[in-house]
């Protein structure tokens, strides 16, 4: 995961005029009706690739953001966009499965992150260290990618799912998005019920699957390409 997203990193403006139309209409107003209010709340975002939801957040009133990425260079980027409209944020690098206890936040984020696991134990150390780092009460919110999603049929936000037949949990897929040359991301298959179980047993309650807003003709329909979960501490 590491090398691939230090690879991408250089990229990252083409990926997001890709990828930002979606994310404002149908990522980021999700997230933010199921978080409900983040006004002086201590947000932990996991996965903050170059930073787009970090700073959303703070935006929108959040009185405490860091955000945590395991590529050195997508962190980088966001302290570049930090640097360029400075919002108050705070920016480490750390793997995901080793990640130590930053503080005691109220809700943790984690877009496109729980998807990149190539084992269960991985996927489990994932979810058990955000767990550590949130508040009694504290909330996840994911978005991972649909496991029921139909492979290869386009779709609107310019992902191509590539997915083997009768694909089993930790396999690898591939997802691309058509920036010129097409950048392939290689991530793994999680079936809806491990992912609940996952969470389950690494302290967290109430896993439920959150609508998503602002879905159109070729988003997917019943069957997005991505699913948002929400997670209580236990």
């Amino acid at each position: 995961m590491v090398q691939q997203y230090d690879a991408i990193a250089v990229r990252d403006a083409d990926i997001e005029r890709v990828m930002g139309p979606y994310r404002k209409r149908v990522e980021m107003p999700s997230l933010l009706r199921a978080l409900g209010p983040v006004e002086g709340a201590c947000v932990l975002d996991v996965g903050c690739g170059s930073g787009e939801y970090t700073r959303m957040l703070r935006r929108q009133g959040a009185s405490q953001v860091v955000e945590v990425d395991v590529s050195a260079p997508m962190v980088a980027e966001a302290r570049r966009a930090e640097e360029r409209e400075p919002v108050g944020v705070r920016y480490e690098v750390h793997d995901f499965a080793t990640l130590p206890v930053l503080g005691e936040f109220s809700a943790a984020v984690a877009v496109a992150v729980l998807h990149y696991a190539d084992n269960r134990r991985t996927l489990a150390r994932m979810c058990e260290r955000i767990c550590a780092n949130l508040a009694p009460s504290g909330r996840l919110l994911a978005l991972v990618g649909n496991p029921q999603r139909p492979t290869d049929i386009p779709l609107a936000n310019g992902f191509l799912v590539h997915r083997p037949m009768h694909i089993r949990d930790a396999d690898t897929y591939t997802i691309s998005v058509p920036t010129l040359p097409p950048t392939a991301l290689h991530v793994h298959y999680w079936a809806c019920r491990t992912l609940e179980d996952v969470l389950l047993s690494s302290g967290f309650a109430d896993v439920v699957r959150e609508p998503l807003q602002g879905l159109a003709d070729g988003d997917g329909g019943d069957e997005p390409v991505n699913l948002l979960l929400s997670a209580r501490k236990g």
